[in-house]
């Protein structure tokens, strides 16, 4: 069995052509034009935390009015829905940056355990959204108590 001879002309071409490839697609994946809203990134930004009586939801909502919110729970998911509305400046304005987005917004969660929907209650300060959602009877933790025989 010889040496397979390596050369510029053959394999390492095919190697450089699928890099090539490869940087081409990242490019056109990480620059494509996103819709208006939050596209980019999960919106709202939440935070999903328990305890033995509830699952706790808060959502970061800045500049959102209560009146803008809809919050449900339904067969175990959770949906935030809302939307920030564009305010004009009475004043003619160029804006040089503007990295808030403006419009409608919706994200479903599953919720980790079943909840009583019955008894989910929400509230709204400095821009935090908190639902806190009771865990169904049927999912809390059960002591056993072990007889003698």
């Amino acid at each position: 069995m010889g040496l397979i001879k390596w050369d510029k002309t053959g394999h390492l071409d095919n190697l450089s052509h699928i890099q090539r490839e490869m940087s081409e697609l990242f490019d056109f994946l990480s620059s494509t034009p996103q819709a208006e809203g939050y596209t980019n990134v999960e919106y709202p930004p939440i935070i999903v935390s328990t305890n033995e009586e509830n699952v706790f939801v808060r959502a970061e909502l800045p500049g959102i009015k209560v009146s803008d919110l809809d919050v449900r729970v339904v067969n175990d998911i959770l949906t935030i829905k809302g939307e920030r509305k564009f305010t004009l400046d009475t004043a003619k304005v160029t804006y040089l940056r503007r990295e808030r987005d403006y419009g409608t917004f919706a994200r479903s969660l599953v919720l980790p355990e079943k909840v009583d929907a019955e008894k989910v209650t929400a509230s709204y300060k400095n821009g935090v959204l908190t639902v806190r959602l009771p865990k169904a009877p049927e999912s809390k933790p059960k002591q056993v108590i072990i007889k003698k025989s």
